[in-house]
């Protein structure tokens, strides 16, 4: 009986546990989270903190 696993994206931002069919990638293919848009990849962390940035500024 073959039996097949189930593949899952968990995002380190909203901690939510996605099915790896349902994510989009980016044009480097870097995957993103449909729950909250968070990205992951080299330049994550610094879109992170831009983003905390304009919240404080604003």
């Amino acid at each position: 009986m073959d039996f097949d696993w189930p593949t899952y994206f968990e995002c380190a931002a909203c901690d939510a546990e996605i099915p790896a069919d349902a994510v989009q990638y980016d044009d480097l293919g870097y995957p993103e989270c449909p729950e909250c848009g968070a990205r992951t990849g080299p330049l994550a962390r610094l879109e992170a903190v831009e983003t905390i940035e304009r919240g404080l500024a604003d």
